[in-house]
């Protein structure tokens, strides 16, 4: 099934939702998921099946500008297409608030239940993948631009946020010299950095180490051969249902452009301030990756550990540990974990939350 959530007058989020059939309508849990880039909603109806067996209502959202959500205006665009450091932290803070939106406006009209911390039941789970990450972390960054009435419902339900595979740059943190490719060539046509983009994605890769923190350990250039890419099995037509290459060329080349010093910021406010702290002190927060993806993602997680042992060290001097966050690297799974091994995937986000 699929609905419409609007908030803000004139913003329209589209959603496709595994519904609430066999579920125990008094304490099933939200999944509310966040695709990446280029890639629509669609990506993850492969878990829909699976929600029923572990209570789970699974939430696919559209990002603004994947058809049927709402495009972006213009003035939004001139925002995070700007270099300015201003213009990229008000981008990303409005970001934040508009899924803030959401999830009350969803809980509110689909009467969800609300977060039982005894029963560990019920509530949201916000899950950002790939460049969706970034959308969850905006949230924690803004949560002081919501109302207190706002916060107060939010609370009550949102219980938990997931970042899986989180490229370094939506994190504030420089990318390695090892992840330069083509891909970042203005040579290079669309078509041709999609499929540049796409096989680095459903790829699988062996690390010799990627708990080392040693970018040597890592793999960035040499898929597995021996490995069958993910969503092979999908058929030219079935794949193109789950793309926009408009905006995988166009606006989700952002954060390319947006001051790498908006990034650090909202990094430092959503995970190490302790006054945002204080907004929903009680969210856990989770960054995940698969250990047989591309190189990038591990040292991602590799970094954002370095960051809970030492903040300072990756965020800057005025950055300190504030929220309740683990780095947990699954013992296998690429980029596309969901799809390839859906109910293993769904059950290792959900345990990442375990103490």
């Amino acid at each position: 099934m699929s609905n419409f959530i609007n908030i803000d007058g004139n913003i329209s989020f589209f959603y496709e939702d595994s519904g609430t059939d066999g579920l125990d309508p008094s304490e099933y849990t939200t999944i509310v998921l966040i695709h990446g880039w280029g890639f629509n909603g669609a990506v993850f109806r492969k878990l829909f099946p699976f929600g029923p067996e572990h209570n789970y209502r699974i939430v696919s959202l559209y990002r603004r500008g994947y058809a049927p959500t709402s495009p972006w205006t213009k003035e939004e665009v001139a925002l995070f297409m700007s270099s300015d450091l201003e213009a990229g932290k008000e981008f990303l803070r409005l970001a934040g608030l508009q899924i803030a939106k959401f999830l009350l406006e969803f809980a509110a009209s689909q009467e969800i239940p609300k977060y039982d911390k005894k029963r560990k039941t019920g509530g949201i789970l916000l899950t950002g993948w790939s460049l969706g990450a970034l959308y969850p972390h905006t949230v924690l960054a803004a949560l002081d631009g919501l109302t207190t009435e706002e916060l107060g419902r939010l609370e009550t339900y949102l219980h938990a946020v997931l970042y899986y595979d989180s490229p370094t740059i939506h994190l504030g943190i420089p990318q390695p010299s090892q992840t330069q490719s083509s891909l970042a060539s203005p040579l290079a046509t669309v078509s041709e950095q999609w499929a540049i983009f796409k096989k680095l994605c459903t790829d699988y890769y062996v690390h010799p180490n990627p708990y080392s923190h040693d970018l040597a350990d890592l793999n960035f250039n040499e898929p597995d051969e021996g490995r069958t890419a993910s969503l092979s099995d999908l058929s030219e037509g079935e794949l193109e249902q789950m793309i926009s290459l408009e905006m995988f060329a166009t606006h989700d080349q952002s954060p390319i452009i947006i001051n790498p010093e908006a990034f650090r910021i909202t990094s430092r406010r959503a995970l190490f301030n302790v006054e945002m702290a204080r907004y929903l002190p009680n969210v856990k927060v989770r960054i995940l990756c698969g250990t047989e993806g591309w190189g990038l993602f591990v040292f991602s997680v590799n970094e954002m550990e370095r960051a809970l042992k030492d903040p300072s060290s990756v965020f800057g001097k005025d950055a300190e540990r504030a929220r309740d966050f683990k780095v947990v690297r699954l013992a296998k799974g690429n980029h596309f974990v969901f799809w390839d091994e859906p109910n293993w995937a769904l059950d290792q986000f959900v345990a990442s939350l375990n103490d």
